[in-house]
């Protein structure tokens, strides 16, 4: 089992103008001790801009929209440059805008930038990102395994190769490049959640990276993981991660009134609606709703959104966000490692809610980093 203390603690990558502040930022992360920085891929963000003006949110006073995204793999290699000990993670990619040729040269690039220290996260995809731009968002999950099986067979050889699949066909491709150090190519985060994406997190991950999951469904997907593995005969090294929203204060008073803030609420519509009816609860987009299937914030008007973030139960915010003070904090990531986490990504959303909240909050996060790398 382990201990809290092995416990390794990220956070997410820097990706908004300006690029000066991204820098510092990055160096500030790394001083601080994290273990890593996981950079989202996106285009589109998760708030719909017709949702997204000063009255719902300060941030629309310095941020002119909330689909601002800087290109992942470009940041990775600055903050890469100007850092010397975090990971660096995507968080995640996906093949379907990345052809799986470009994502193993990408991550063997970031791998010689770093010194070692680049890890592809890489999952299904979004339909935000993928269908507004004319992209197929159909068979991701088919998408992704073939996409993995010409990585790793890219990673295993210089020599050109023949790849016959449905979605891709290649014919004498050859990438030469080789990892910075022989036999060690960057590993491979899954974020997976349903059973198909869990198998093949078992297949061919070296890591697994999901997103908003309570400690006991953490603790059952990690076992279906294991069976898989186990019966594949894997022995290899697998990091159990985590990517976890939390908002944090000293007065728990003040973590209850953010999270029922408008922006809070409309993050939380990202929950499955399979997770609300786990809590008794349906959905406002119906009951068959899956953000990452379903979800292109384009779509929805301000008054649709305002009467979904008004149907959001006290609980459901609950379930969605680690709220509370240091202490708090570290007795659910106790929680967590008794179920066999290794390493989670704590996105400190606290500002986003109320800006003048900021340097409290990190100063709750640094007591949490502080305590568990005792």
């Amino acid at each position: 089992m382990t201990s809290l203390h092995d416990l390794e603690i990220g956070a997410p990558g820097p990706f908004l103008p300006p690029f000066e502040s991204l820098i510092r930022n990055a160096k500030t992360i790394d001083s601080l001790g994290y273990a890593s920085m996981a950079f989202p891929d996106h285009f589109a963000g998760f708030i719909p801009e017709s949702f997204w003006t000063p009255d719902i949110t300060p941030l629309a006073l310095i941020q002119q929209s909330p689909h601002t995204y800087y290109e992942m793999s470009t940041i990775m290699a600055a903050c890469a440059m100007v850092t010397e000990n975090t990971k660096l993670l995507s968080a995640v990619t996906e093949p379907i805008r990345r052809h799986p040729v470009l994502i193993a040269q990408t991550f063997l690039t970031l791998d010689h930038i770093s010194n070692g220290r680049a890890i592809l996260g890489i999952g299904a995809g979004e339909i935000e990102n993928i269908k507004p731009y004319g992209l197929d968002y159909s068979c991701q999950v088919g998408k992704l395994r073939e996409a993995l099986e010409i990585i790793r067979k890219i990673w295993e050889t210089h020599e050109p190769f023949d790849y016959d699949g449905r979605f891709w066909v290649l014919k004498r491709a050859v990438m030469s490049l080789r990892p910075r150090i022989q036999d060690r190519p960057p590993p491979i985060w899954i974020a997976a959640h349903g059973p198909k994406m869990l198998k093949i997190a078992a297949d061919f991950g070296d890591g697994w990276i999901p997103t908003l999951l309570s400690p006991h469904d953490y603790a059952e997907g990690l076992k279906t993981i294991r069976k898989y593995r186990e019966k594949m005969g894997k022995a290899n090294k697998f990091t159990a991660a985590l990517w976890n929203w939390c908002v944090l204060d000293n007065d728990e008073s003040e973590c209850e009134r953010m999270i029922n803030t408008p922006l809070a609420r409309a993050f939380a519509l990202l929950y499955p609606s399979s997770e609300w009816k786990k809590i008794g609860h349906e959905h406002p987009f119906g009951e068959d709703f899956y953000s990452l299937r379903d979800y292109i914030p384009m779509n929805y008007d301000r008054k649709t959104v305002l009467s979904a973030i008004d149907s959001v139960p006290e609980d459901i915010l609950h379930a969605f966000y680690m709220i509370g003070d240091s202490e708090t904090i570290i007795k659910e990531l106790e929680e967590y490692t008794r179920n066999g986490l290794k390493h989670i990504i704590l996105w400190n959303a606290t500002g986003m809610f109320d800006l003048e909240k900021t340097r409290q909050s990190y100063k709750v996060m640094k007591e949490v980093l502080e305590y568990v790398r005792q």
